[in-house]
């Protein structure tokens, strides 16, 4: 049975979404950032258009345009996908599109990647390479296939990055424009844009119900060069904050730090009961910028190390939800963050650490001279500071028994009386 993916509204927030916070190049190699859209699998409920201006061909590709921001096209982000799977098969686009005038002699095509959740590494699964004419002024439906050359192994956790773009139906001319119809709400009719692919996957949409860890003031029994904090099942006794400087952005993510210019901070849970890491994690992260012009955005890092901190293995890294472009507020709010990633086994001893970003919004990059301040070791739900994760799984502390070591035996003479 077929896997379909719909491609929903750019704007708001869709469970389990997500953005990058980078600058990858799109087909003309021009840097640039991107409008994080998000998917389900199902319809939208209005249909939305988004347009690009024509260039002069040949191309190598126009990917298709955000209508509020000229120049920044949109890519459409999956949830976690469920499974194990490698994608090989057919991909089939049916993708409702036109064109301004017949002269512009646009070809309507897509491509699709896989980001990887363990650090957001891009592998391209197919490009399309259509050279069909899509219809003038009235949006038309472009249903076609596109086979990878080879097949892509996707990990569960990992996320798929769907692009549309214009390209040459003989060539390309400038001076015109094209647009795609998405998120409608019926079937056949314009906006029903979608990617259906062979193989049969399912995403990981459903809020994890398993322990609770709130991130805290106390100190970690872990000592390393960072500022060491506990993660763990009881909230903390009040409010408490860090503050990370911002840098130019484009950046990679800035680690949170205890003060402006100061150490950063990792989390860890107390050592764990050996258990499997797997599926959604729902991270609720309050945290503010000090200025809207900051740009600025907030992700999160989870891994797996040793008992005393060392031999780190990163299961997971997400930045917040798409809505706002991830841009987070100059109000000390709650945002979202959906890390997950493949299975992972947890030894007896080994814990959980979790590290906070700072990151550029999906869109517009970070800009130096401002801050971001992080809150955590709250009291209350849905209160200052009440920063926290979710895991799918229970865990326990671990115990280990006392070592029993019989180092003499004294016996008594016996003595007859």
């Amino acid at each position: 049975m077929a896997t379909t993916v719909f491609l929903q509204s750019i704007a708001g927030a869709i469970l389990a979404s997500a953005h990058r916070g980078t600058d990858t190049a799109k087909l003309d190699g021009t840097v640039t950032g991107w409008k994080a859209g998000g998917t389900s699998t199902s319809r939208g409920t209005v249909t939305q258009s988004r347009t690009s201006a024509t260039v002069t061909g040949a191309t190598n590709g126009v990917e298709v345009g955000q209508n509020d921001t000229p120049g920044t096209p949109p890519e459409w982000i999956t949830p976690p996908i469920d499974a194990d799977v490698t994608i090989s098969g057919a991909i089939t686009g049916n993708i409702w599109a036109s064109e301004s005038n017949m002269s512009a002699n646009v070809a309507i095509n897509f491509k699709v990647d896989r980001i990887a959740a363990t650090d957001g590494t891009l592998t391209q699964i197919v490009k399309s390479a259509r050279t069909t004419e899509v219809a003038v002024t009235t949006r038309a439906v472009n249903n076609f296939t596109a086979t990878p050359g080879a097949g892509v192994s996707c990990n569960k956790g990992d996320r798929l990055r769907i692009t549309i773009f214009g390209d040459d139906a003989g060539t390309m001319a400038t001076g015109f424009t094209f647009n795609v119809g998405v998120s409608g709400p019926t079937a056949a009719a314009d906006g029903d844009t979608f990617i259906s692919f062979t193989e049969t996957f399912g995403f990981q949409t459903t809020d994890p119900t398993g322990s609770t860890l709130y991130l805290t003031d106390t100190a970690s029994d872990v000592a390393t060069a960072a500022v060491d904090r506990e993660a763990w099942t009881s909230r903390g006794g009040g409010v408490v904050n860090d503050v990370t400087n911002t840098a130019a952005g484009w950046t990679a993510p800035i680690q949170v730090t205890d003060t402006a210019g100061g150490t950063v901070v990792d989390w860890y849970t107390k050592q764990l009961q050996a258990f499997t890491l797997s599926g959604l994690v729902k991270f609720n992260l309050r945290a503010q910028e000090s200025n809207l012009a900051a740009n600025a955005s907030v992700g999160v890092e989870i891994a797996r190390v040793d008992a005393d901190g060392t031999n780190a293995t990163v299961w997971s890294y997400a930045n917040r939800d798409s809505g706002n472009d991830g841009e987070i507020t100059g109000s000390e709010q709650a945002y979202t963050v959906y890390p997950a990633s493949d299975d992972l086994a947890f030894t007896d001893g080994q814990r959980l650490r979790v590290r906070l970003f700072v990151d550029d919004r999906s869109d517009i990059p970070l800009v130096t001279g401002h801050t971001v301040t992080t809150y955590y070791n709250g009291t209350s739900g849905g209160a200052s500071g009440d920063t926290f994760l979710i895991l799918e799984q229970t865990v326990t502390e671990f115990v280990s028994d006392p070592a029993v070591t019989l180092t003499s035996l004294v016996t008594a003479p016996y003595r007859a009386s």
